[in-house]
């Protein structure tokens, strides 16, 4: 498994989209898009937006289950409540045409961010994820993996299966914890 890291400016539904039956990424993040494979954890740290007194705050983690292309995720009827109209927040608004890509009209992405968001060309599936928030918990410094320096661009970590074993177990803890909590 590798992890890929990196910092969400905004939080707002879209990238990721929460909705069901499943957690996707298909819009933003090209390289993480591009390059995860099956098995790889996804990790997203507040960026200032979202919290601007603790940057290893983690927002979102998901464990890819499966990696689509536009055609295959707008065809699939699992993600038809991702479409525009279906969501207020959608991201399932790449419809094949032809040989290509036509962007749906939808309130998320207008037609100048077509090219980076199909750069990644494929959609991102996570049937496991945990979902924070802004105000989330703070990744321990101990994992070596929290983002310093500049916060721009995506980080990827190659950990021994034991420190793997480590994160997923502290996710799956953290979350049940802040379940319960509410």
């Amino acid at each position: 498994m590798r992890i890929h890291r990196y910092v969400i400016r905004k939080d707002a539904g879209s990238a990721p989209n929460y909705g069901p039956p499943a957690v996707t990424l298909a819009v933003c993040k090209p390289r993480i898009r591009k390059k995860a494979t099956v098995g790889d954890l996804v990790i997203a740290f507040a960026g200032k937006t979202l919290n601007a007194h603790e940057p290893h705050t983690v927002v979102w983690a998901g464990l890819l289950s499966e990696k689509l292309t536009f055609s295959d995720y707008w065809r699939d009827p699992r993600f038809e409540a991702k479409k525009p109209a279906g969501s207020k927040n959608p991201d399932n608004f790449y419809m094949p045409c032809g040989e290509g890509l036509l962007q749906v009209e939808n309130p998320v992405h207008g037609p100048d961010q077509m090219n980076r968001d199909t750069r990644g060309e494929y959609v991102l599936v996570f049937s496991t994820a945990w979902r924070f928030g802004g105000s989330g918990p703070i990744l321990p410094v101990d994992f070596g993996l929290r983002i310093t320096g500049g916060r721009r661009g995506e980080r990827v970590s190659d950990p021994s299966p034991r420190e793997a074993e480590r994160i997923l177990e502290w996710l799956a803890e953290t979350q049940s914890a802040c379940s319960a909590g509410k």
